[in-house]
């Protein structure tokens, strides 16, 4: 059996081919992958945030307007309650945001007939704050009919941990827009009316 001896020469190509390979590997595969997961931790802090604004929410002693009761005590709507906690949340985490408007977070009211077949059930429906108050007179909340829900709905954007400057990829060069949504059984059905 022949045993063969690299020369010097030989050893040097295989370091400097072993360079290039790791350049390849680290900087190629590597910097992309990592901010793609540290991207991934994002989008979940941001439904993070519609989560924990849908659970304030919907404990709620009404849906629109702050309500007083004795003795002196003021109970935030579940719309205030909502974008309150979204914000705590935002200001936790770093690489989400979004624009504070009106709508954003969005609270909505999702009407579900517990029985679509039956004799006097209602139209599935959602309500939201540009309906003013979501249930009238006309609509007034029915238990024995439906099921009410919240709905916390952000449009939101999350930054990539190293832009990188070559590419005009949303998540890898620049922010990735996203909407993300969370859902719970609103508590206090005759606050709806509020």
């Amino acid at each position: 059996m022949k045993r063969f001896k690299r020369s010097k020469s030989q050893t040097g190509s295989l370091i400097a081919e072993y360079t290039a390979a790791l350049y390849v590997l680290v900087f190629i595969l590597a910097f992309p992958l990592l901010n793609y997961s540290v991207l991934g931790f994002r989008c979940f802090f941001l439904w993070f945030a519609a989560n924990q604004a849908v659970m304030a929410a919907c404990k709620a002693k009404t849906y629109l307007q702050p309500i007083e009761i004795p003795p002196n005590i003021m109970h935030p709507s579940a719309c205030q309650l909502a974008s309150t906690k979204a914000n705590q949340v935002k200001n936790i985490f770093g690489g989400i945001h979004w624009a504070e408007t009106e709508n954003n977070p969005d609270v909505q009211i999702v009407r579900e007939p517990i029985n679509p077949q039956a004799k006097n059930a209602q139209p599935e429906a959602v309500f939201s704050r540009d309906n003013g108050a979501p249930l009238s007179a006309i609509d007034a909340p029915d238990q024995t009919l439906n099921i009410y829900i919240c709905r916390v709905r952000i449009k939101g954007q999350v930054d990539p941990l190293l832009p990188i400057p070559w590419f005009n990829i949303p998540g890898l060069s620049r922010a990735l827009d996203l909407t993300v949504s969370s859902e719970a059984q609103f508590e206090n059905i005759s606050g709806l009316t509020m």
